[in-house]
């Protein structure tokens, strides 16, 4: 593939072709792929060359170019050939015209922005006013609808509108026509084109992404042989990326009543309160697209692809128009061909599914991929305290004796069978808490529901119910609505609504899954129960089973974080501190600090990493320099790029393996060990054996991937250079060095048999000499 094809806004380097090569090809065949970088230069690779991708069903392809379309105009396969090609061109230049009216459209709200940026230098957010959802509310909102649960697979009555008081037979013939009225919709509004999909962890490194979308510029997607009439020659039109940046409420909520929750579950739970039914008209939020707003709904998308824009930026344009930016950009997507979007809102389903997204035959791009397993794993890990089950029993309780006239039928039975429950694992906890032993543990799901009466209830119905009935919702919302009266309105809450956390932990528990396990974490003030998610596989499988092509990258994704604690960090430094003997009263940190500054982390947060970053720096730009110390796996061993002279030198000490006593260790290892046992074949000390080598490879990659993200923060770029320097006598063995990325691998130098120290001094001395 000559270089031409790749529209690259600068001259690449030859690794980078070689990178694009093997992209686009992967991206061609359907692949799934791990491309592995050793600088920070390729994310500036990935997102400028991801646009351009060409190939079957992309904006290159003019493969179906309205014969389709064509097709279904005349209706009938036999039809001459000279009509055929008619009805081509013709719907060709329809598609054509629309799509100058786009652009043309596109273009001029660009240069209004441009002028409006230019007339004001810089922007000011106006403020808005939105409604108090709190005044003159009355507890009629927070009592329960009905619920009716004889049928296993009906919907509760209260979720389809205008559904009250009809029959059976009824309901099911209309939940029907629906169904079918809104596979017709969904078929007529579906986009052919292939879209990329492209997921980071951060808002602030898919703006760097959105950043460097702005430099590339791509020829018309219009055919080469379409004939036009007249001056305007459609096939050079000039298009624009159409990319759109989603984000979650927390992300793009524009009412400030909202979002002075600040927290993001309590901002979803009272927008979704907000548009409840029993809400008056007046006490909604005023921001929500409603059917009448379908014009305001086309200026967003105008004003959303006119430029590239940023998670911000969308924000801004939903508060220019007073439309709320979260559900206005959902109609957005279909007409983008790059979406970006951090990794909550693609890898969990419920997500995609809120969004309306699908990723089925499109591209899936995840960048810093080696946090991929790690965060779908905590997407579906919860944690609760034994303290936070005792506040959602006394909530529970009250609700239940505040409404118990107007709790009918199965409302007044489930909320019984939670409160039970809920008391159940609470009573467990209570007695950890109290015992001796060690402070954290495995815990079994049997255990937890071994109350007075649990064993009568129906988890799936159960399960079903804490789902349909709003029941946390309407808790929650009452609990708020007293705390707030009786605080005379003076703050706002912010804080997560505890019983629809509790209940994101109950539905786990009663619909237990294989790759799931439970633990407890006692310390002085409170007892924690954990739902850990063990193996995320299930969850990414999906996604790669719909997506066309699936590409994984990332500066180090060898072995495929890990919570260590900051006590090493203090111990080694509560050394260096302590006297030399015969060092005249000198202590190590002291000699040391006569050459350079030492910095570290503190795991009391007295000093912000921000400030101790800007501190480091200026010593670094002073000339004089420091050392920075951090504990792998902390805040500054990840995510923070130490480029040319902000990381010259890296030391790694030890490796960094985690507590392999511990409960969760245990559990995943284990895990890990009997998977592979089952899925082995051989004779039966094979197949242990198997499993073994399984469960220490795994425990082992876990450890250095840790170290390959350490070394990966000083090597930023191809004329980047730095000193690794790895202390410890097991960086030697084949079995780590194997477990280094290539690139690292591929510049290590061994060690000498004596004299380790003194050697690496000197080839370090005249590894910089050759720099100057």
């Amino acid at each position: 593939m000559e270089l031409q094809d790749f529209h690259h806004p600068f001259t690449p380097y030859d690794i980078q072709l070689e990178f694009m090569r093997a992209l686009y090809g992967c991206l061609e065949e359907g692949k799934v792929a791990v491309f592995e970088s050793p600088t920070g230069e390729t994310r500036k690779l990935r997102s400028t060359r991801l646009p351009g991708i060409p190939g079957p069903g992309s904006r290159y392809d003019s493969s179906d170019g309205g014969d389709a379309v064509a097709h279904r105009q005349t209706g009938d396969e036999d039809e001459p050939e000279w009509m055929l090609e008619f009805a081509k061109k013709d719907s060709r230049r329809t598609v054509a015209e629309k799509r100058r009216e786009f652009e043309a459209r596109l273009a001029q709200i660009k240069q209004a922005e441009e002028r409006l940026k230019q007339a004001q230098g810089s922007h000011h957010d106006r403020p808005l006013d939105g409604p108090d959802p709190s005044e003159g509310e009355d507890d009629s909102q927070f009592v329960l609808d009905d619920y009716d649960s004889e049928s296993e697979q009906r919907k509760p009555l209260g979720d389809t509108p205008g559904m009250d008081g009809l029959s059976a037979s009824t309901r099911a013939l209309l939940e029907r026509f629906q169904g079918q009225l809104a596979t017709q919709k969904v078929e007529e509004e579906e986009d052919d084109g292939v879209k990329i999909f492209y997921c980071s962890r951060t808002h602030s490194q898919l703006s760097q992404f959105a950043g460097e979308l702005r430099r590339v510029a791509f020829p018309s997607s219009l055919p080469a042989d379409l004939e036009v009439d007249g001056p305007d020659d459609l096939s050079k039109l000039e298009e624009r990326i159409k990319h759109l940046s989603l984000g979650s409420r927390k992300n793009l909520c524009i009412n400030p009543k909202v979002r002075a929750l600040e927290n993001s579950t309590a901002i979803n739970e009272r927008c979704l309160d907000l548009q409840q039914p029993g809400v008056a008209a007046d006490k909604k939020c005023s921001y929500l697209p409603t059917k009448d707003d379908e014009a305001l709904m086309l200026e967003f998308r105008d004003h959303a692809l006119a430029t590239v824009k940023d998670i911000e930026d969308i924000g801004k344009v939903g508060k220019q128009l007073e439309i709320c930016p979260y559900y206005a950009s959902r109609s957005v997507i279909k007409h983008s061909e790059i979406v970006t979007l951090p990794y909550p809102l693609l890898l969990q389903r419920s997500a995609r599914e809120a969004l309306n997204l699908s990723v089925k035959n499109h591209v899936v791009i995840i960048d810093e991929a080696h946090n991929l397993m790690d965060a779908i794993a905590g997407i579906h890990s919860v944690t609760v305290s034994l303290s936070q089950l005792q506040t959602a029993i006394t909530q529970l309780t009250t609700y239940a004796r505040k409404f118990k006239n107007r709790l009918k039928g199965k409302n007044r039975s489930y909320v019984a069978q939670v409160i039970r429950l809920v008391s159940s694992i609470a009573d467990h906890l209570r007695g950890i808490s109290q015992q001796k032993g060690p402070a954290e543990g495995s815990v079994q799901a049997s255990d937890l529901m071994a109350g007075k009466g649990v064993d009568q209830i129906n988890p799936y119905k159960l399960s079903r119910y804490l789902q349909e009935s709003k029941l946390a919702r309407k808790v929650d919302g009452y609990v708020e609505s007293s705390e707030q009266s009786s605080l005379g309105r003076t703050k706002a809450m912010a804080t997560v609504p505890v019983l629809f956390h509790i209940q994101s932990f109950l539905l786990p528990l009663m619909n237990p899954s294989e790759e799931g396990r439970l633990f407890y974490n006692r310390n002085q003030e409170d007892v924690q129960l954990r739902y850990m998610l063990l193996d995320p596989t299930n969850h990414f499988r999906e996604i790669v089973e719909d997506a066309r092509a699936v590409i994984l990258a990332g500066g180090t994704m060898s072995p495929v974080s890990l919570d260590f604690p900051y006590d090493y960090l203090s111990q080694v430094l509560d050394v260096w501190k302590k006297p030399i003997p015969n060092g005249n009263g000198q202590s190590t940190l002291a000699l040391i600090e006569r050459k350079k500054k030492v910095l570290y982390e503190s795991r009391e947060a007295v000093t912000s990493t921000d400030a101790l970053l800007q501190e480091y720096t200026a010593a670094v730009e002073s000339g004089s320099g420091a050392l920075l110390l951090s504990v792998v796996g902390g805040k500054l061993s990840e995510g923070i790029n130490f480029s040319d002279k902000l990381g010259r030198g890296v030391l790694i000490i030890g490796l960094p393996f985690p507590n392999i006593r511990s409960a969760v260790w245990q559990a995943k290892i284990k895990y890990i060990e009997e998977k592979t046992y089952k899925q082995s074949s051989g004779s039966e000390s094979e197949r242990r054996s198997s499993a073994s080598a399984a469960g220490r490879d795994f425990y082992e990659n876990s450890c250095m991937r840790a170290v390959n993200q350490c070394i990966g923060r000083a090597i930023r770029h191809v004329n980047d250079y730095a000193a690794i320097i790895m202390i410890d006598r097991r960086y030697d063995t084949p079995r780590v060095q194997g477990k280094l990325p290539g690139w690292i691998r591929g510049s290590l130098v061994p060690s000498p048999a004596t004299r380790p120290a003194q050697v690496a001094v000197q080839r370090v001395s005249k590894f910089f000499a050759n720099k100057v």
